[in-house]
């Protein structure tokens, strides 16, 4: 009997706590798609073309995560960064090249991301290659690479809430 107790006793902690991380899940992806929309509302008058959520998580060493965005044509484009799921700043950086390039050249840093909203346009990327490169030549895609600071105390092998960050990324054309 007592057995049978502290089966059931193990087993109700669990779902308690899984219930709980589930929530908390839950709040977090609906404030993100909250921030999606946010995101949006700061391209007008641009229409909406896209959007990518990158999600990760703190560690106690740093990383980078990269996400390519093309760019067509001669069309003018508005990039909308939403940075309200950072619970830690992060610097952010645009590439006209992936980072296995060495010969890259970075078009844009900004940090300060943590808790707002920023837009950058295309025509700005534009001008800063054409200043850097002496050339005239349009970009066709860009590469936005976010760092992500080491952070001390964060737990590498089972994130807890605290630790798991995201950053929105949505995109207008003109």
């Amino acid at each position: 009997m007592k057995r049978t107790l502290t089966v059931f006793a193990v087993f109700s902690v669990c779902a308690i706590f899984a219930q709980y991380v589930a929530e908390n899940l839950t709040e977090f992806k609906e404030n993100i798609a909250a921030q999606k929309e946010e995101a949006k509302d700061a391209l007008d008058p641009y229409r909406f073309d896209g959007s990518k959520v990158t999600y990760f998580n703190y560690k106690t060493y740093r990383q980078t995560k990269e996400v390519e965005i093309y760019l067509f044509n001669d069309t003018d484009y508005r990039f909308s960064f939403n940075g309200k799921s950072l619970p830690n700043d992060i610097t952010v950086q645009i590439y006209d090249k992936d980072k296995t390039m060495a010969d890259r050249v970075m078009l844009k840093e900004f940090n300060g991301l943590q808790g707002k909203n920023l837009v950058i346009e295309s025509t700005e990327l534009n001008k800063a290659y054409a200043a850097k490169k002496n050339e005239t030549i349009r970009l066709k895609r860009v590469f936005v690479d976010y760092v992500i600071p080491a952070t001390p105390g964060a737990s590498n092998k089972t994130p807890t809430m605290k630790d798991r960050g995201a950053i929105t990324l949505v995109m207008g054309y003109k």
